[in-house]
């Protein structure tokens, strides 16, 4: 790496066949720091890489060679370092001549700070859909993209092909399922435009996994589960890498980012280093009301516990993939109600519960609220998973009095394809979700039908949130705004709900960073032929459930 190197003439390349079969990519910036990422095919064994401050390689500032790894699925990550903060680069590699697509990457301030921007998705399986949030997030204009999790899919939710055809439990299947979903030209090209910090959920593994299994892992068929979990982490740092907290360990993904004097970006791994075993899920596993039972483990808890309070920035954002803030259902418990249970969801003392969220972990929720209580203020939570929009206002004891200030505000974005809370129910019952929705405690506002992201502004004495709707089914990927809430720095944590955020692209926007251009993307993903949506067989039992029993309640399938 030759840092600040002299301008050097632009390379002359040819782009008539290329061996970099899924574009660049850039992973966990730092203020000086960067991972760039490629891949290759077969027999490609060494590349060079280079990084330019401007978007030819006359203005180059560092560059290398760097060797293909071995048995790597053909994957490269190089840890540039070197940068100056709050800077945005381009960069590309070459093979033989051959120059890949150009990227571009910022790198996170230093010091002084008086705005960030953030863009949040999760939950991507393309088998349902074309990834438009991810063409319309590579459109906007943001620092840094936190994905929440479910990147990719172990089984296929939808009609769409997608390979492996069989369920991913081998490292072989992880990694084609990783390629095919890095095969998306929406998907490749939000990689293209911005960086991307990243922490796994279940579906990158298995459905609701946790430390030592997954409820639907049969190690007669899937084989032991230590193995499918080695191999689901190790196709995930290859495709999508990290800055992992031990490079020996794979599983070491809770990391955090300082955004300048303005924020820290703490990223919690909730699936799997510490995780107890989904209370209902056996007999064996432990009582939800266990106050031993773990979500993060005693290493990371102390960790994050440390870093909410530090308040040497203004602002703790904390990247959770499942949601913190309570979304239990209050309906009648029953044991053919029980039958017909969601993934994830239990009834619990007379509550049903998605016990793989933090309702399923009270104690370790209790903890985690505390530490952000003891903070004083200045807390955003950030979280996904459920395939909903929600502004949460999550307060201390959740069982207790409802007149409670809350101690935290809380982000919940929406799905990119996987589908939504109000659709998992048939023609004419969609009410029933959002009669449902309605009596969550502590929500400001929610929406349980669309797809998109969230863009986070981040200011010293504001943050504001903007949800936009996205549709798999947009031919244009144009975001729609839902809804715009904002909290101060100083006092209760309060949602407010602000002015509606300016269009995408107009020139009142205070965008100050220099531009990839559009045209430079890759071309849109032709929409699937129209079929009908294939509804899960569960849903007619569901339907005769609540016709016996007059029950009103609400199902959706992660």
């Amino acid at each position: 790496m030759l840092a600040g190197r002299p301008a050097g003439k632009v390379p002359t390349v040819t782009t008539a066949t290329t061996p970099f079969t899924h574009g660049v990519a850039s992973f966990d910036p730092t203020a000086d720091t960067v991972l760039l990422w490629t891949r290759v095919e077969s027999g490609v064994n060494a590349l060079r890489w280079h990084v330019s401050a401007g978007e030819t390689a006359t203005d180059l500032v560092a560059e290398g060679t760097v060797s293909v790894p071995e048995e790597a699925d053909g994957c490269v990550t190089v840890d540039v370092a070197g940068l100056d903060p709050a800077t945005t680069y381009h960069y590309w590699f070459t093979s033989a001549g051959v120059l890949s697509p150009v990227g571009r990457t910022r790198t996170l301030p230093l010091g002084p700070t008086d705005w960030a921007r953030l863009a949040l998705v999760c939950c991507a399986d393309p088998s349902i859909g074309p990834l438009r949030a991810c063409r319309a997030v590579a459109e906007d204009e943001v620092d840094l993209v936190l994905h929440l999790g479910d990147y990719v899919y172990e089984e296929a939710k939808g009609d769409r092909p997608l390979e492996p055809e069989h369920l991913c439990t081998s490292l072989e299947d992880y990694r084609i399922r990783h390629a095919a979903t890095r095969s998306s030209p929406d998907l490749q090209a939000l990689h293209l435009r911005h960086p991307m910090v990243f922490v796994w959920d279940d579906h990158d593994v298995a459905d609701n996994a946790w430390r030592r299994g997954a409820k639907e892992h049969d190690a007669e068929e899937h084989g032991p589960w230590e193995d499918r979990l080695a191999a689901a982490a190790r196709a995930r740092h290859e495709w999508v890498p990290s800055r992992l907290r031990d490079a020996d360990d794979l599983l070491s993904m809770w990391r955090s980012f300082a955004i300048g004097d303005l924020a820290e970006l703490v990223v919690l791994d909730t699936r799997i280093p510490g995780r107890d075993e989904q209370a209902g899920d056996r007999p064996e596993a432990k009582d939800l009301r266990d106050p031993e039972r773990s979500l993060l483990g005693s290493v990371q808890r102390e960790w994050a516990h440390e870093r909410i309070g530090d308040t040497s920035r203004s602002w703790s954002l904390l990247a959770s993939s499942v949601t913190v803030s309570p979304l239990e259902l209050p309906i009648p418990a029953g044991h053919v109600a029980d039958a017909q249970m969601p993934g994830g969801y239990s009834t619990i003392e007379d509550q049903v519960i998605c016990t793989d969220e933090w309702d399923g972990y009270p104690a370790e929720r209790q903890a985690l609220l505390g530490a952000i209580a003891s903070r004083g203020g200045g807390t955003v939570i950030l979280s996904g998973d459920v395939h909903s929009s929600w502004a949460l206002e999550p307060v201390l004891d959740p069982d207790g009095p409802e007149d409670q200030d809350p101690v935290a505000v809380e982000v919940v974005c929406p799905s990119i394809t996987s589908t939504p809370m109000g659709r998992q129910l048939p023609s004419g019952w969609e009410e029933l979700a959002d009669v449902a929705g309605r009596v969550v405690r502590d929500q400001r506002w929610r929406d349980l039908e669309h797809h998109g992201y969230v863009r986070l502004d981040v200011r010293p004495e504001r943050v504001r949130a903007d949800w936009f709707a996205v549709g798999p089914e947009d031919e244009t990927a144009v975001p729609s705004l839902m809804a715009s809430w904002a909290v101060e720095r100083e006092g209760v944590p309060h949602w407010v709900e602000a002015t509606p955020s300016v269009p995408l692209g107009s020139a009142a926007e205070d965008v100050r960073r220099p531009g990839l251009a559009l045209d430079a993307l890759p071309a849109l993903e032709p929409l699937p032929d129209p079929s009908p949506r294939r509804w899960p067989a569960v849903v007619a039992l569901v339907v005769a459930v609540l016709a016996a029993t007059g029950l009103a309640r609400w199902r959706w399938r992660r």
